[in-house]
């Protein structure tokens, strides 16, 4: 191979990873948008006119924020992870297979008799690169399980750690995320 052809090799492998690196990045952000009450971070991570499919919605990017806002809303801690993420980029988009796990609880503060609502299941992306920017141009969420667990109140020795309260842009430690 000439070396013309050797750095035009390595140039395209790099260029796959800096978009396997931003894809994962989107879907990062996706699960700190949710958990942080972040609009404008999820108004990144869904094109406007991306096909969404969750089994109670199916509609576009644009009609699906919101709603999913006012769940995440609705409930008083949430967590969000997507972990295993297995891609196919060819060219400006992308197939993309995630695990997803989140936890959800009524409550702000864990106590005696608060539960967490457990789901459990897979992401099918299809991510589009527009303008030099990944984001999600369709997303059908597979449901494995759900599940309902006890939340430990945390008192005594557990009290001592750093628990999260309310979240939002407005919490103190939202600032020091690097989501910006």
């Amino acid at each position: 191979m000439t070396e013309e052809g050797r750095l035009a090799a390595l140039e395209a492998r790099i260029a796959t990873l800096e978009d396997e690196q931003a894809i994962a990045r989107v879907l990062a952000d996706y699960s700190l948008a949710l958990d942080w009450l972040d609009d404008g971070t999820l108004d990144r991570v869904f094109w406007d006119d991306a096909e969404i499919d969750y089994g109670f919605f199916k509609g576009s990017g644009a009609d699906f924020k919101p709603i999913l806002m006012e769940v995440e809303r609705s409930m008083g801690r949430r967590w969000h992870f997507t972990s295993q993420l297995r891609t196919a980029i060819e060219g400006n988009s992308a197939r993309v297979t995630g695990y997803n796990l989140s936890l959800a609880t009524d409550g702000v503060a864990s106590t005696e008799d608060s539960r967490l609502t457990g789901f459990f299941g897979f992401y099918n992306d299809r991510m589009e690169k527009r303008d030099g920017r990944w984001a999600i141009a369709g997303r059908k969420h597979i449901l494995v399980a759900g599940t309902d667990l006890p939340d430990t109140a945390i008192t005594g020795d557990l009290s001592a750690l750093n628990t999260i309260g309310a979240t939002g842009t407005d919490h103190p430690d939202f600032a020091s995320l690097p989501i910006a």
